[in-house]
């Protein structure tokens, strides 16, 4: 993912360093309404803002000098939703999500389910511990996430892993179905990680260890 949206939703914010880390290499930035909080905080430049603004900060948001899409209150998507929308539109194909998990299950369950909803794009939601995306009958290789937990979660009804390596338990022509909790907190032990798909579809979760 050399080139990518970033998006700033609303969620609980991730460390100013994390924020700045996935700023320095996006090719466009947007707001996702209360995540526009964080933009005024940390003073950086949002290329839109999006939403109903019914979280954020009213003087904050007079302030924020940009681009704006506002929509109504009442509506059948999240303004998470919208922006993604908004991606597809402009034809970007990889996006970075931070600061869209949190506190509320539902909100964050319903952010991490985009994922599979707009898989035509290449997504990551990420914040400080943790990062998450959809792997669908292709493989990957993870670089530079030793001793960091690895989670493979089917959302299809079987999922087949051709090939798993560079774990603590290694996985090879391995069937798993919905609601399998076999793939949950493997370890990752080489610089290298090999994960390979042949059929079905997985979020791969990836959370630093916090045990180290």
């Amino acid at each position: 993912m050399d080139e990518y949206v970033l998006i700033i939703a609303g969620g609980e914010s991730v460390n100013k360093e994390v924020i700045y880390k996935y700023i320095e290499k996006a090719n466009f930035i947007i707001g996702v309404d209360k995540g526009a909080e964080i933009a005024y905080k940390y003073d950086f430049k949002l290329d839109i803002l999006i939403g109903d603004f019914d979280s954020i900060d009213e003087e904050i948001l007079e302030k924020i000098d940009t681009e704006i899409l506002k929509y109504p209150k009442e509506k059948d998507k999240t303004d998470l939703e919208l922006s993604l929308d908004y991606v597809l539109e402009k034809e970007y194909k990889s996006v970075v999500i931070l600061n869209a998990l949190g506190n509320r299950l539902d909100h964050t369950m319903g952010n991490i389910f985009l994922i599979e909803k707009y898989n035509d794009l290449d997504i990551k939601i990420i914040d400080n511990n943790t990062e998450i995306f959809l792997l669908n009958e292709k493989e990957v290789i993870l670089e530079d996430k030793n001793d960091c937990i690895l989670s493979i979660v089917p959302i299809s009804e079987n999922v087949e892993i051709k090939n798993l390596q560079g774990t603590k338990y290694k996985l090879k022509d391995k069937r798993i179905t919905r609601g399998s909790t076999l793939c949950i907190s493997n370890l990752i032990k080489k610089s290298q990680c090999l994960i390979s798909i042949k059929k079905g579809s997985a979020f791969i979760i990836i959370t630093k260890n916090m045990e180290e």
